[in-house]
């Protein structure tokens, strides 16, 4: 018998080769056993071999974590089998503004009215939303609910005092004269308000009532174009009370409108009198606008005298100055 022979009938070299001819076995079983899987993830397909018995587990062997809103598809239960087919759906982040605040949903790509009855939000007939409710949301979509709500509400308001303008033929032309003060009244109106956000952006008047009328104002228009002064008769187209002041100057001294300063000449604001205006003035007499002052503004005048004596005696007073046709 020879050598070779003589070892294999030895019992620890019968045991060895047993034993490597199971660690081939069982290493040519495995080996057939590995079930290969498509797994897309991430925008990439992954293709993996694997003895796990469940896709969880195949997943995490192939080095693809699941967030806490990442869903596998089917489920990471179901038995690995051949060929099979899987799909990662990665969780978005939504930022959703409501009633002045805004928070952060981390949820799966779905539509915005699942988003909404996920963070427990309702949405009012009237309230706007910036993205239609079936659209499917994405990685930082943002939506934004915009709140409007309607109210019927009743408020008292003030009825304004009518003018009413009476003719007076014995007041001059220009006078007025205040006859009745007048007294507003009161009355009641239904509001629709729309408020957007808290805030009230929108009114509609539904209907409205008088409770108690205005009372009117009336005021008396004198309409006298005539009246005799010094002897004649002054006809004229108005008449203003005016504050009146004197000056003089040189003799030689120019007025505005390049006439030279004397008697008769008076100086005015050309808003209210246009130059080259012909006036009454009361206690001065017949004058021309033809001058103007930095200090006569509004219903000031300044009559002319050749004398600072004569300005002196008339110092300050209010008069009536009839504006002649």
């Amino acid at each position: 018998m020879n050598k070779p022979e003589k070892y294999l009938k030895s019992l620890p070299a019968r045991q060895a080769l047993l034993a490597c001819i199971v660690v081939v076995l069982v290493w040519g079983t495995a080996a057939s056993a590995r079930q290969q899987i498509k797994i897309y993830v991430d925008g990439k397909v992954v293709e993996h071999k694997t003895l796990q018995r469940t896709l969880g587990a195949a997943l995490r062997e192939a080095g693809i974590v699941l967030g806490p809103q990442d869903v596998v598809r089917p489920g990471p239960a179901t038995l690995v089998k051949k060929g099979m087919t899987a799909r990662v759906v990665r969780g978005v982040r939504v930022h959703l503004t409501a009633d002045g605040n805004t928070k952060e949903i981390l949820t799966q790509p779905v539509t915005v009215a699942e988003v909404l009855k996920k963070a427990g939000i309702s949405l009012g007939p009237k309230d706007r939303l910036n993205l239609p409710l079936r659209e499917v949301v994405k990685n930082n979509t943002e939506i934004k609910i915009t709140r409007v709500l309607e109210k019927i509400q009743s408020e008292r308001f003030e009825v304004p005092v009518p003018l009413e303008r009476r003719a007076d033929p014995s007041m001059e032309r220009g006078r007025m004269r205040l006859v009745r003060a007048g007294s507003p009244g009161e009355g009641e109106r239904l509001v629709k308000v729309t408020y957007v956000d808290g805030k009230p952006s929108a009114r509609e008047i539904l209907r409205e009532r008088v409770l108690r009328p205005a009372v009117s104002r009336i005021v008396a228009v004198g309409t006298l174009s005539t009246v005799y002064r010094g002897g004649a008769v002054l006809r004229f187209k108005n008449v203003m009370e005016m504050r009146a002041t004197a000056y003089s100057a040189k003799a030689g001294r120019y007025t505005a409108t390049g006439q030279t300063a004397r008697y008769g000449v008076v100086a005015v604001d050309p808003q209210v009198i246009p130059l080259g205006t012909r006036l009454y003035v009361e206690g001065y007499g017949y004058a021309t606008a033809l001058d103007v002052g930095s200090a006569i503004k509004g219903d000031r005048i300044d009559v002319f005298f050749p004398s600072e004596a004569d300005c002196r005696r008339w110092g300050r007073r209010t008069v009536r100055v009839y504006i002649l046709e």
